[in-house]
C-alpha cells in the first residue's frame, strides 16, 4: 500500500483530503436524527445530521424574522430529546388613554405585550382583546393581528358631607363606581353630577346627606327630608316654596339650622271696600194713570254713597294689621218722585157667595164692640147718627174725615163673614194700623180679632181719597 502512495503521492493527498473532510463533516453535523419543531403550535418533523438548532432549522427550511423567538437560543447543541419551539412575530395593536401603540412582537401574552410597551400591568388594570376583558396573563391564540386595550382605573374624588375620600375606579358610570365603593346614594341625598355619568379623571363629586326637615306654618306641621343647604333650598324639597310675602324664620337665604326647624309666615292681603249710605226722600204727586192704592216711580231717587277701602294683613290667618287707604264720595243723594194713582177701576169678585162690585178693596185688623163695654157703661149711638147695630162698621178718625169734610162717612162696604155695612162710626185701635170696628147688638155679638179685607162697594162717591194712611 505504501509503495502504492509513494509511486501515486496525488492519490495520497486525495485520500487524506476525503478523510479530513468527512471527519470535518461528522463533527459538524454527526449522525443524522430526527428533530421536532412546533412553529406556532404546527409540529413537524425533521431528520438531520445538524448539531445546533440553527441548523435544524436551516434543515426545515425555516427562515426566522426579525422578531420572532426561538427556544432553545439558535446556538444551542442539539440532543436526542430536543424540542425546538418557534413563535413568529405578529402586529398588535395597544390603545392606552393616553396614546395608540404599534408594536410586532411574538409575546404570548397581553402583560408581556404591555411591558414590551413599557407599560408594567397592575393588579387593578383592565385589559381587553377586541373588546373583550381578558386575563392578561393568560396565553393569547397563536397568529394573526391583535387589538388590546389597556384601561388603568381612574382616580375621582369624592366628598361626603365635608369629608374627603379618594376612590380608584374601572367602573364605566359614577354610579357603578360609588356602588363599588360601597358609598349609597339615597333619593333625597344631593350629589352634584348624575350617577350616570361617565368617570373621568377630573370628577369631583359632591354628596350631601339628607337630613329630617320640620316645617310649621300655623298649625299645619310637615315633616321630610332634604339635603339643602339654605332654609329656601329645604322649603323648596319640600314642597312649600315661599310665595308672595311669605317669609320664615330662619330667613330664606340662611343656612339650614341643626335642629332642620323652620316656622314659615305666610302672608297675604286682603282688600276691604265698605260702604255708608245717605237716605234719600222720596216727594209723592198724583198720578192719574196708576190704578188707586198702588204706587209708580216717576223720577227714582239715589242714595247718597260713602267708600272706603281698606288694606287687611293677616299672618297664617291671623290679622295683624289694618290700614285705611282711601276714602272717597261715590254718589250724592237725590231726591225721587213717586207717584200714588187716583185712577179707579171697578172690579167683581165673588166673596162669601156674593159677587161684589167694588172700586177700591184695603186689608185691616178687625175687632167687633157693642153698645155697652165691660163696666157696664153704654153708648147706643154713632158718629153718623146711626144706631149701634150690626152693619155699622167704626174706623179710625184719620180714615172718618179730613180737613175738607167727610172722606169715608156713609161709604158702603162689605167685610168678609159679617157682610154688607156703611162707615158709620169712629172708633180707636192702634196708631199706625189700619184699624176698624164692627159693631154688634148684644144679642148677636161675635168676637173679632184677626185681618182681613175690607170692600169699598160702588158707586164711586164724587170725593175719596187717594191714599189713606193708617
Amino acid at each position: 500500500m505504501s509503495q502504492f502512495f509513494r509511486k501515486n503521492p496525488y492519490i495520497k493527498y486525495l485520500a487524506l483530503a476525503i478523510v479530513f473532510l468527512a471527519g470535518f463533516l461528522l463533527l459538524r453535523f454527526g449522525t443524522a436524527r430526527e428533530v421536532l419543531i412546533f412553529v406556532n403550535d404546527e409540529d413537524q418533523t425533521v431528520r438531520t445530521n445538524a448539531l445546533t438548532v440553527e441548523g435544524v432549522l436551516q434543515s426545515a427550511g425555516i427562515t426566522l424574522g426579525e422578531y420572532d423567538q426561538v427556544m432553545p437560543s439558535l446556538d444551542s447543541k442539539v440532543k436526542g430529546e430536543t424540542v425546538i419551539q418557534v413563535l413568529t412575530a405578529r402586529p398588535v395593536t395597544l390603545h392606552t388613554p393616553e396614546d395608540v401603540h404599534s408594536l410586532f412582537t411574538a409575546e404570548q401574552d397581553a402583560a408581556s405585550i404591555l411591558l414590551e410597551a413599557g407599560i408594567i400591568y397592575a393588579p387593578q388594570d383592565r385589559v381587553l382583546l377586541n373588546g373583550r376583558e381578558i386575563d392578561p396573563h393568560q396565553p393569547l391564540d397563536k397568529g394573526g393581528s391583535l387589538l388590546l386595550q389597556y384601561i388603568p382605573p381612574i382616580t375621582i374624588r369624592v366628598e361626603i358631607d365635608g369629608q374627603e375620600e379618594i376612590l380608584s375606579t374601572l367602573q364605566p358610570t359614577l354610579g357603578a363606581a360609588l356602588e363599588e365603593a360601597s358609598i349609597e346614594v339615597h333619593p333625597q341625598d344631593f350629589i352634584s353630577e348624575d350617577l350616570n355619568v361617565p368617570v373621568e379623571a377630573s370628577l369631583d363629586v359632591i354628596i350631601r346627606r339628607a337630613r329630617l326637615v320640620t316645617v310649621s306654618a300655623g298649625e299645619m306641621v310637615l315633616s321630610g327630608l332634604s339635603a339643602a343647604k339654605t332654609v329656601g333650598g329645604a322649603l323648596q324639597d319640600m314642597g312649600m316654596p315661599l310665595q308672595n310675602m311669605d317669609y320664615s324664620q330662619p330667613g330664606e337665604n340662611e343656612p339650614l339650622p341643626e335642629n332642620g326647624e323652620i316656622q314659615v309666615m305666610k302672608v297675604r292681603e286682603a282688600v276691604l271696600l265698605s260702604t255708608d249710605e245717605v237716605a234719600y226722600e222720596n216727594e209723592y204727586v198724583e198720578d192719574p194713570e196708576t190704578l188707586l192704592d198702588t204706587y209708580s216711580v216717576i223720577e227714582p231717587g239715589q242714595v247718597g254713597i260713602y267708600a272706603t277701602r281698606e288694606r287687611i294683613t293677616y299672618v297664617n290667618d291671623e290679622e295683624i294689621r289694618r290700614m285705611l287707604e282711601e276714602e272717597w264720595q261715590a254718589s250724592e243723594p237725590r231726591n225721587g218722585v213717586m207717584g200714588f194713582g187716583t185712577k179707579v177701576e171697578i172690579r167683581t169678585e165673588v166673596v162669601d157667595g156674593i159677587t161684589l162690585e167694588y172700586w177700591r178693596k184695603k186689608t185691616v185688623y178687625a175687632t167687633s164692640y157693642q153698645p155697652c163695654d165691660n163696666q157696664g157703661v153704654c153708648h147706643d149711638g154713632t158718629a153718623g147718627g146711626y144706631p149701634l147695630q150690626q152693619g155699622i162698621v167704626a174706623v179710625t178718625p184719620q180714615w172718618y174725615s179730613v180737613p175738607n169734610g167727610l172722606a169715608m162717612a156713609d161709604l158702603p162696604v162689605y167685610i168678609p163673614g159679617y157682610g154688607r155695612a156703611i162707615i158709620g162710626d169712629v172708633g180707636g185701635g192702634i196708631p199706625g194700623t189700619p184699624w176698624i170696628d164692627l159693631a154688634y147688638r148684644p144679642e148677636n155679638y161675635v168676637s173679632w180679632h184677626h185681618w182681613t179685607t175690607m170692600y169699598f162697594l160702588t158707586p164711586v162717591p164724587a170725593y175719596y181719597p187717594a191714599i189713606i194712611t193708617p
